[in-house]
């Protein structure tokens, strides 16, 4: 007989599986994201040596904030971040439309643009960027007061079933009045003062970045799909976590943060070590008390019928609070520099921390050696100097000697230039590695001369952009990707079947029911067709082509008035405006155009056609009832003939019985040898 794990037994196989897994506490990959965000805020290595020169250069920080806004500006280009394909014609419509709302919800119910800033940050110092995407059922719950309330207004708010009332006074403002027979001449007055408890549930999909740290995967997966493990750390309140539906004994007994791992975990202390080196004081007790929580989705035979399901189930300590079955992990992740079967890739902090410390040994000899020239090292006789002279350093001061030449400068070798040399080497090994070149940012002195064609300029900064467009190039066509597929998923389960949202500066009813169960997603990213100024270039040439077609008679063969408009949004989208219809107005949304009024001499050439028209159709009224007129006599010509035809049909036969009847007084008069008479006579 199959038989379930119980709660003590699911625990030790979480914390085991934690325990094991990719990224967590004082693993090598969180040693090295540790060491990742130190280079990235400036700390000190730990070599430093006091009285000694201990700068720290920026080179991780700079690469990576130079390579941020062409990420944010390749994403954000477009009205819509990602597009979803038509599967058939009929299909047309509603990819449309849920191309429209998926945007609407990443960009406006959720922050799309912070999601993308942190994830993207993320995966260029931490080697991976962490995107939570899921439906939300929100429990909102606020106190209101009311006074002065009428009869029916207090009803009403009884019979929402939203509002409980918690308290209530009834005020008199003018009693019930009868008269002496007890009839009722006015009713009472009464005002209500309340105080309710307003309840709202709504739901919602919820798109976050998670911080590196917080996200655990099992050893040597590959991806998320084929992960046996996945683990997300989050840190509640108890007051959320009862409004979430779990019990409020069971939340009670959860450890408080501080007492997590999790709370002291290096490489989350190295994000606040640059401005804070001690954790913030919270509530330790109450409904603001917080809990570290272990979210974990695993592939598990928990029910003992020797198939392993995926399920999620949440975990504080010791204490499971849920544990359900689902069909999908709600995570999906970036990389920079990935490598090939393998989950965890490089960050671009990797490829350049290396240089930092260099660079920053070299500068610190450099200052140094500017220390020593400026207050050399000196040889001193004993007891022939003043010493408190001599190491009173300030400019025209006195040195007391007993003796000449009783102070001797130490000679201070000259290291500037081998230096310099090799602090530019050490520039241009970082470029090759990054991509990150002065030609990408457009500040190279010696490309920029007047006798560098504006085209040669363009093309040398095109190349040199090309090794961030290949990074996003792959966070488009992996974690972006399915990200928008998986909020389309969530929206088609879990949303409302008929709900009305702002799209393109109009209300558009969303019907859900009609969406098909997967569409093809493809993510809009501003790249593969040179820099922004190129693209703006390209376009009015495209516009100056289609100007000349419609001015050749193009127009309705070659050009149409949605060809104009696309040329024109595209244009105006290029040029850093995301909403075209302010400007232009698409054709296909316009009602029918009515057609122009006419003028004096339209309207008596109009009238003149139509009297013309009429005679005509009199004239053939006329014809018409001349030929009617004329089958008419012709008719009765044919039945005079039919009757007269009829007439001497009928004689001849009276003429042929009067003739056998005479034939018949002739025969028997013969026979009698006497006349005979045979009919009247």
């Amino acid at each position: 007989m199959a038989k379930k794990m119980t709660n003590e037994e699911l625990a030790s196989k979480l914390s085991n599986e934690i325990e094991s897994a990719s990224g967590n506490f004082n693993t090598e990959l969180s040693s090295q994201r540790e060491e990742a965000m130190e280079y990235y805020l400036g700390e000190p290595f730990g070599n430093e040596i006091e009285g000694r020169s201990s700068i720290v250069t920026t080179d991780v920080r700079d690469t990576i904030e130079y390579i941020m806004p062409s990420l944010m500006r390749i994403f954000t280009t477009h009205n819509n971040t990602a597009e979803f394909e038509p599967q058939g014609p009929e299909d047309v419509k509603m990819a449309k439309q849920a191309t429209d709302y998926v945007n609407y919800v990443f960009n406006k119910q959720n922050n799309g643009f912070k999601v993308l800033y942190d994830a993207f940050k993320d995966a260029l110092i931490s080697k991976t960027g962490v995107i939570k995407h899921f439906w939300e059922e929100k429990t909102e719950v606020s106190t209101e007061n009311y006074t002065n309330l009428t009869e029916i207004e207090y009803q009403s708010i009884l019979a929402n079933d939203d509002m409980e009332v918690i308290e209530h006074t009834e005020v008199i403002i003018q009693k019930q009045q009868v008269d002496d027979f007890g009839t009722l001449i006015s009713p009472a007055i009464v005002e209500h003062d309340v105080k309710v408890k307003k309840t709202k549930t709504d739901g919602q999909v919820r798109v976050l970045s998670v911080p590196p740290e917080e996200f655990l995967i099992s050893r040597r997966a590959e991806s998320i799909e084929e992960a046996n493990f996945v683990c997300h750390r989050v840190k509640k309140s108890v007051s959320d976590l009862i409004l979430e539906g779990y019990p409020k004994d069971l939340v009670e007994e959860l450890p408080t943060y501080n007492q997590s791992n999790a709370e002291w975990d290096e490489e989350r202390q190295a994000r606040f070590s640059f401005d804070s080196d001690a954790t913030p004081s919270e509530e330790t007790k109450g409904a603001g008390r917080k809990v570290w929580l272990e979210e974990c989705y695993i592939h598990l035979d928990y029910d003992g019928d020797g198939i392993a399901e995926l399920r999620k189930i949440t975990k504080g300590g010791h204490i499971i609070l849920d544990n359900e079955e689902i069909d999908s992990i709600p995570f999906s992740t970036i990389c920079p520099l990935p490598i090939p079967h393998k989950f965890h890739g490089m960050s671009i902090a990797d490829t350049v921390k290396d240089i930092q410390l260099i660079k920053s040994t070299i500068v610190r000899n450099l200052l140094d050696n500017m220390y020593l020239t400026n207050n050399s090292r000196y040889a001193v006789l004993a007891g022939q100097v003043e010493l408190d002279d001599l190491l009173s350093s300030k400019p025209g001061g006195i040195v007391r000697m007993r003796a000449p030449g009783a102070v001797t400068a130490l000679p201070t070798p000259q290291i500037q230039p081998f230096a310099f040399e090799m602090v530019k080497y050490l520039d241009q090994v970082k470029e090759e590695r990054s991509g990150v070149s002065k030609m990408s940012q457009g500040l190279n002195p010696d490309v920029l001369t007047s006798h560098v064609t504006s085209g040669a300029i363009s093309a040398a900064t095109e190349s040199a952009m090309q090794r961030v467009e290949l990074i996003a190039r792959i966070f488009a066509e992996t974690g972006i990707k399915d990200l928008f597929r998986n909020i389309y998923s969530l929206v088609q389960r879990y949303e409302d079947r008929k709900k009305i949202a702002y799209l393109n500066g109009q209300f558009v009813p969303i019907d859900v029911s009609k969406w098909k169960e997967k569409l093809n997603c493809t993510v809009n990213v501003g790249i593969g067709s040179g820099s922004q100024q190129s693209k703006t270039q390209t376009m009015s040439g495209i516009m100056q082509i289609i100007q000349q077609l419609v001015q050749n008679g193009g127009m309705g063969t070659l050009v149409t008035p949605q060809n104009i408009y696309n040329s024109v949004k595209e244009f105006i989208a290029q040029s850093g405006y995301k909403n075209a219809d302010q400007f232009v107005s698409n054709p296909a949304n316009m009602p029918p155009q009515q057609p122009p009024e006419p003028t004096v001499e339209e309207k008596i050439a109009n009238q003149k056609g139509q009297i013309e028209l009429q005679k005509l159709k009199l004239q053939a009224q006329e014809l018409e009832i001349d030929t009617q007129l004329k089958a008419q006599e012709l008719q009765l010509k044919k039945e005079e003939a039919s009757v007269n035809l009829a007439l001497k049909q009928q004689e001849l036969l009276i003429k042929k019985s009067q003739l056998e009847l005479n034939e018949s007084e002739l025969a028997l008069e013969a026979t009698q040898n006497r006349p005979v008479g045979i009919g009247p006579s």
